[in-house]
């Protein structure tokens, strides 16, 4: 190894890819907490997959893999009638892995905005 400054590495960011595990399985990323937030926002899981431009049953996929994961519930469903109307909700505790989601990222991206 030679003693080259960190400084004198042109062009070179520090990066990262955030995501949370339970006993050491993927659990929770960027593209769920995209999903979550949209779903949040909206108030639908449609609504949400098109303004991510994926399928509804895709998006329903990432929720019961989640859920299935932590054994835990993230959303409230509810249908609608034969005019739709049917909607989401995000339970406290999807709201919650959201804010632990949320919090890491912004220390990481401060941590490596200040490199």
């Amino acid at each position: 190894m030679t003693d080259t400054s960190p400084h004198d590495l042109p062009n070179l960011n520090p990066n990262f890819k955030l995501w949370l595990e339970h006993q050491g399985v993927y659990v929770f990323g960027p593209g769920a907490f995209a999903l979550m937030t949209s779903i949040h926002k909206t108030g639908s899981i449609t609504k949400a997959a098109k303004e991510l431009k994926m399928s509804y049953r895709y998006a329903w996929g990432v929720i019961r893999k989640i859920e299935k994961k932590l054994d835990a519930k993230l959303l409230d469903s509810f249908k609608g009638g034969k005019e739709g109307g049917g909607g989401a909700t995000v339970t406290e505790y999807g709201l919650s892995l959201m804010k632990l989601y949320s919090l890491v990222n912004e220390r990481f991206i401060d941590f490596i905005g200040d490199v």
